[in-house]
């Protein structure tokens, strides 16, 4: 014990014992590797689109925690691996002919619709999120004895969607009284409630209550008497406002309580992450799954760091779990100090001789964390796991590329100037503890260097003095020039681009890449919000007629739709959300894609951009830890993270934080563990490789090569071309050498070619 200094050394050295004390005591509901093949495989393998074999477990797995009591499970599996699939072949393993309701995003309603009809054409399929959702829901109230499986599917948003409101008082003259009580309206420091006050979208701003304190007769039963007792109105001020009809009158998911409830038997919630919180979505799928009899869950991130993440979403689907262990609904801060990371900052003032004690303020705020213990008694039980790299031979390549710009000297000189001005406002706004204004600063540094033909112009929100001022320049930038030459590139293989842009309002640079690309002759769309439920027959329309490349914001992408159409993706602008880029740059990388991916991000060297990128890549190293890669940091290092990526990257900015090595090479580091995770392997060795002559106009090349565990051989190529540096890795994986020996019987030459 003295030589593990570490969880990961601890592992190293006790693993083996562990993992064998877990098997002889863990009560497994289904084990793969020793359970026979029953009636489940037989049904599975008449599916018109059979599931792979790994997806297979999963499936009986569920099914199989299910029929032994379990009433919500969670399957927990990455962006790409089926989870469609899985969802329904569960629900149809579960029954002969189910009744099962689909919970999804809006932009999913129609994928799902079509995923039902490929893998089981013979069932009844239902749209609910169309204007018609109550009268389809009304007529099940007395329903037919079902002879098909029965698939209703409905829009998170359609679900909670309920009637507006308006206030409910009794008016006298120019004053509110309480239609209850009678009593004048008044709040605790005796000013009019302000029942009527709207939002500058002309909407009530809130639904108030009564605060009357009002003369209540209850009974005494030690004096067998009457008596009179004060308590408070709490009168709802608030009705429904029947005149606006362009509003539905009834919430779907309270019909369904109210009507039919029992009459589904599995609710699928896909991505239930996203009904984490208190909001109406997730007040609707509470109340869904209270009435159905079975709760599936599907999501690739269950949680994202906090252990509050899981609070509500556990309440909802096993309530029975979180009140044995003592959690009340209305105490999420004592789970959070059970089961997270809570900080508190107590602020003392100084005294100031006016009084006798000086002033004490705390603030508890939550910081990202989680204790195992929450993963034993939680999740254990109620959850399936699946990584991609589980289905690593049903997969196609998968590359990326960080492709680091000089900017020239006009652009640059520009930017420096910019940023200059940028820096010495927000060092001064941070002096006087204003951080509102963290977050349009460092957009507007980011986004500059891509819209410097626009020029920038930054202002105070509040004051609206001139902060800083960055000139427009006309000429063609680097950036562009590498877009159009990778869109060259990909599109004379054969392959579709997909490009990604952080376009808003006053930063939309789309306008300007669609006349360059259209102007080389291609054919370019770009992807707006709007209509999400027709967002994926939209793309394969334009697919269809021969779109050649799709910009779009990868927020409208990021969850549900596969875009196999583009196996090339330019991150042209990439923001700093971690999430995001994880999942839009899986997109393309599905089980069902045929051609290799490969995945190009495109920043401009010293700027904002690139600090950035680099902090993003610390943190998909980081966010490992939640999948399985427990390294030195682990999550005592995430849970010792700064709130938030913007603060971050205004120190960075501020104090000239340097972050060790180049962007390319802390990528790397983050793809080569990555690869440690999947391949389960955390040592390496490097390999001895001989150079050979310089291909033509390659001024430098390097040649690298390490061998990962004996799993995976990893080669990297990096050529130097003037200012710009190119990078080409090579992966030969365990299961390839495997086939290679089985089918010789003689000894192996490997030679890795590139192409």
């Amino acid at each position: 014990m003295e030589d593990a200094h570490s969880l990961k050394d601890f592992l190293d050295c006790y693993g083996p014992s562990l993992a064998k004390r877990v098997n002889d005591e863990l009560e497994v509901i289904h084990d793969p590797l020793n359970d026979e093949a029953g009636d489940m495989d037989g049904i599975l393998d008449n599916l018109n689109k059979r599931p792979f074999p790994v997806q297979k477990e999963v499936i009986k797995g569920v099914v199989k925690s299910f029929k032994s009591g379990n009433r919500s499970v969670y399957i927990t599996a990455e962006m790409g691996s089926g989870k469609t699939l899985m969802g329904i072949a569960s629900a149809l393993l579960l029954k002969k002919r189910p009744r099962v309701l689909i919970m999804c995003p809006p932009h999913l309603v129609r994928k799902w619709i079509k995923e039902i009809r490929e893998t089981f054409s013979i069932s009844k399929i239902f749209n609910l999120n169309g204007k018609h959702c109550l009268s389809i829901l009304e007529g099940l109230r007395s329903p037919k004895p079902g002879t098909l499986p029965e698939f209703y599917v409905i829009g998170r948003e359609r679900a909670k969607t309920s009637f507006q409101w308006r206030p409910a008082v009794t008016k006298r003259r120019s004053e509110n009284y309480c239609p209850k009580c009678g009593g004048l309206l008044l709040d605790k420091d005796g000013v009019p409630l302000p029942v009527f006050e709207k939002n500058t979208q002309g909407k009530y701003k809130k639904k108030y209550e009564c605060l009357n304190m009002i003369t209540k007769w209850v009974w005494d039963p030690e004096t067998n008497t009457h008596k009179s007792i004060q308590r408070k109105c709490g009168e709802q001020l608030w009705q429904p406002d029947t005149d606006n009809h362009k509003y539905r009158k009834y919430m779907p998911a309270m019909f369904i309580k109210n009507k039919l409830r029992n009459f589904f038997d599995v609710l699928i919630a896909d991505e239930i992450h996203q009904y984490r919180n208190l909001s109406g979505q997730g007040f609707a799928f509470g109340i869904l799954s209270s009435v159905c009899k079975y709760t599936l869950g599907l999501t690739g991130t269950l949680m994202g760091g906090y252990a509050m993440d899981l609070f509500y979403l556990i309440y909802r689907t096993h309530p029975e779990v979180m009140l044995g262990d003592d959690n009340q609904w209305n105490n999420p801060t004592g789970f959070m100090n059970k089961y997270g990371v809570l900080e508190r900052v107590t602020i003392i003032s100084e005294e100031d001789g006016l009084t006798v004690k000086s002033k004490k303020r705390t603030i508890v705020k939550a910081k990202p964390g989680v204790s195992p213990l929450l993963m034993g008694k939680m999740l254990l039980s109620n959850s399936v796991f699946l990584r991609l790299s589980d289905m690593s031979e049903n997969l196609p390549e998968y590359e990326e590329e960080v492709i680091e710009l000089k900017m020239n000297n006009q652009q640059g000189e520009a930017y420096k100037s910019f940023e200059d001005d940028m820096k010495q406002a927000l060092r001064e706004a941070l002096a006087v503890g204003d951080n509102s204004l963290l977050g349009s600063y460092l957009n507007a540094l980011l986004s500059y260097p891509d819209r410097i033909y626009q020029g920038v112009t930054v202002y105070h929100p509040r004051t609206h003095a001139l902060v800083a001022f960055g000139p427009s320049i006309s000429d063609e930038m680097p950036k562009e020039r590498e877009l159009l030459q990778i869109i060259d590139t990909e599109i004379s293989n054969g392959r579709k681009v997909l490009v990604y842009i952080q376009n808003s309002n006053t930063t939309d640079i789309s306008p300007r890449l669609v006349k360059m690309i259209a102007g080389k002759g291609y054919r370019v769309k770009v992807l707006r919000s709007g209509d999400t439920e027709r967002r994926s027959e939209k793309i394969d329309k334009w697919v269809s007629n021969g779109l050649d490349v799709m910009i779009c914001n990868p927020r409208l992408v990021e969850t549900g739709l596969d875009l196999l159409s583009f196996p090339a993706i330019v991150f042209y602008q990439c923001g700093y959300s971690t999430y995001t880029l994880r999942q839009a740059s899986r997109r393309s990388w599905r089980i069902t894609q045929k051609d290799p991916v490969k995945v190009y991000y495109l920043t401009y060297s010293e700027t904002m951009q690139t600090r950035a990128m680099k902090l993003i890549a610390t943190k998909l190293e980081i966010s490992l830890a939640l999948e399985g890669e427990l390294t030195d940091k682990g999550l005592s290092a995430l849970s010792e993270s700064s709130d938030s990526m913007t603060r971050e990257l205004a120190r960075a900015l501020l104090e000239q934080i340097s972050f060790s090595g180049s962007l390319k090479d802390m990528w790397a580091a983050y793809r080569k563990k990555e690869v440690q995770v999947n391949c389960n392997v955390y040592d390496t060795k490097p390999v001895e490789l001989k150079e050979g002559e310089l291909p033509v106009n390659v001024e430098k090349m390097s040649v690298e090569a390490e061998q990962i565990g004996d799993k995976v051989v990893k080669v990297s190529f990096i050529e130097y071309v003037g200012r710009r540096k190119k990078v080409t890795r090579i992966e030969v994986k365990e299961s390839e050498l495997d086939q290679m020996i089985k089918e010789s019987d003689g000894p192996i030459t490997l030679q890795l070619a590139m192409f």
